[in-house]
């Protein structure tokens, strides 16, 4: 017996939300939530470093096609964050948070985008939900303020499954030819961004959804699909679809590029990009990211936190009502699409080998879709549907709390000492659980705006004055800027038997690089003039003692974020400075 949905209540709420209030509500609050999360902070980890540099050179060089780090060929990533992160330094000069604007703008963009399928598809309240909800997420507050691709493709592949899509929604047996060829060009920025991946994966959103629906016009009512409907279904698809105007549009804007670097690097660069870090990731794992099939499951839990405590009940209403009905044609197939793009990205980079959590990043837009739709409707209902399962939703934001507090509490006592006051962060979903708690049963609404209104408070304190708390721990920049200072303006930094990106990045030039069975060589880079600085680990000291020319010493000493030594800098000692015979012993801090 199917089971009965509660009666709506009468809402005018979406009769004053117009399309440009609404556009603006959306525009102002999540350029606030992400404005607060920006602070003076260095660049994180390897990656922002490494894109930043590799921008920086494309500036500083002129040659916008071929991507070089220290002054070798990066392979690892295309070129449209690099060009995005250098117009941006060119407009408004070098500097670290210039270097994570594009990826701001990006997520603003892909706010919009799921602003406008939900108010097309459901409501208004839906489309600023959905938008509110995205930016609102720990994961993408996270990218937004990351000098990095993947808010990028997110933006450029929510952008082309919504306009794919959008037609067939609303009716349409087809979508038109500049509609097409729009597409195609946002999956060839996506491509530009991050390689094929930016066409598979919207493709195979879109392809998929479209299926499946096609499918359904050629099966009986309460009959099962055949071989017949299948290859029916496929092939009404692909006329609806026009996929060759699509990837005609792809090609003209990925194509041009692809080709001058392959001829400017003579193949080097689709080689390493393909081979390596696209078949080569999949297949196995690299840079030791690895983990289960469960992986990005947990991962989409922690990184959609907030609205990851109502996720789960949201996909499995969403997931009832597309099977059992219950809703319009046009919310259903909505509501389909939905969780196909969730599914997709999900199911497709749970099957590689090389997992990052950031690689899901183009599933949170469908995961906001989904929990805004379902909270809406709930929120219009005469009595609050599933109680239990809100309970439990409440519960896990409580508990979401008291994890972030946990957490840096416990990273606190383990290196990053200074922080422990980043840990009230943490009381901001509980006191939002509270609030939820209290507003659930007699202003549903209410309740809704306060999961909002928290996801936009805590995801930019956490990514931004409480991360910057954090970065203060990573004292690595300022060993660059002591190693300048030392040579009296721009020193020439080599490093000793380990490079970081960071130290690239910060030297502002090329640094040269000398492996572990080049002590001397690496030492003697120090004869050429006072100038030159050599960055070593604490613990590699000892190695270069013997062949460190008279009159050089450590000038310098920082601990880099996640190191368990100091990282020196050895330069020409002046007069009171230690000497390198006393100081290769390990250093206390």
């Amino acid at each position: 017996m199917r089971a009965t949905q509660p009666a709506l209540k009468p809402t005018a709420a979406d009769a004053w939300l117009s399309p440009r209030l609404t556009t603006a509500i959306v525009v102002v609050v999540a350029c606030a939530s992400l404005a607060a999360g920006f602070a003076p902070m260095p660049l994180w980890d390897e990656d922002e470093p490494r894109f930043a540099a590799i921008a920086r050179g494309m500036l500083d060089s002129g040659d916008w096609v071929v991507p070089r780090f220290n002054d070798t060929l990066a392979v690892d990533k295309p070129v449209l964050m690099h060009w995005c992160m250098a117009a941006a330094a060119a407009l408004l000069g070098p500097d670290e948070r210039v270097a994570r604007l594009p990826a701001a703008l990006a997520t603003l963009l892909a706010a919009l985008a799921l602003h406008r399928a939900g108010s097309r598809w459901f409501s208004p309240a839906v489309g600023v939900t959905a938008a509110l909800a995205f930016v609102g997420c720990l994961l993408v507050g996270i990218e937004a303020h990351a000098a990095t691709p993947d808010a990028i493709l997110t933006a450029a592949t929510a952008w082309a499954t919504v306009l794919a899509a959008e037609p067939l929604v609303g009716g349409a047996t087809r979508i038109g030819v500049a509609r097409a060829l729009l597409v195609g060009a946002l999956c060839g920025l996506a491509v530009l961004c991050k390689g094929p991946i930016g066409f598979v994966g919207p493709a195979a959103v879109v392809g998929t959804w479209a299926w499946a629906a096609r499918t359904a016009c050629h099966v009986p009512d309460g009959g099962r699909p055949g071989l017949g409907a299948l290859v029916a279904g496929a092939g009404d698809a692909l006329r609806s679809l026009r996929p060759l105007a699509i990837v005609v549009g792809t090609l003209a804007v990925a194509a041009p590029w692809y080709v001058a670097v392959a001829i400017r690097t003579g193949g080097e660069w689709p080689a390493g990009f393909f081979l390596v870090h696209n078949i080569g990731r999949f297949a196995a794992p690299m840079e030791n990211h690895q983990g289960g099939l469960l992986f990005h499951v947990v991962g989409l839990l922690i990184g959609f936190f907030p609205w990851s405590s109502f996720l789960p009940l949201a996909v499995v209403l969403a997931g009832w009502r597309v099977v059992r009905g219950g809703d319009s044609p046009g919310r259903r197939q909505a509501l389909g699409l939905a969780l196909v793009w969730l599914a997709v990205w999900m199911i497709g980079f749970s099957l590689a080998a090389t997992k990052l959590p950031n690689y899901v990043l183009p599933a949170y837009p469908a995961a906001a879709l989904i929990v805004a739709a379902i909270a809406v409707d709930a929120c219009a209902r005469v009595s609050w549907p599933h109680p239990r399962w809100l309970l439990a939703g409440i519960a896990s934001l409580a508990f979401g709390g008291v994890a972030t507090a946990v957490t840096v509490l416990v990273a606190a006592r383990y290196g990053l000492a200074g922080c422990e006051a980043v840990a009230v962060v943490g009381l901001i979903p509980v006191v939002g659980a509270a609030l939820c708690l209290g507003l659930a049963r007699r202003s549903p609404g209410q309740a809704l705006a306060t999961l909002t209104l928290t996801g936009l408070i805590y995801t930019p304190l956490a990514v931004g004055p409480a991360a910057a708390r954090i970065a203060a721990a990573n004292e690595l920049p300022g060993l660059v800027a002591a190693a300048h200072r030392h040579a009296g303006g721009q020193a020439r930094l080599g490093t000793y038997p380990q490079n970081t990106p960071a130290i690239v990045y910060y030297a502002g030039d090329t640094v040269r690089e000398w492996p572990a069975n080049a002590a001397a060589r690496a030492a003697g880079f120090l004869r050429s003039g006072p100038d030159a600085v050599l960055v070593v680990p604490a613990g590699r000291l000892a190695a270069l003692e013997r062949w460190l020319p008279p009159g050089t010493g450590v000038v310098a000493r920082a601990r880099p974020l996640f190191k368990d030594e100091d990282f020196v800098a050895v330069g020409t000692v002046r007069p009171g400075a230690t000497a390198v015979g006393s100081t290769s012993r390990r250093l206390e801090r």
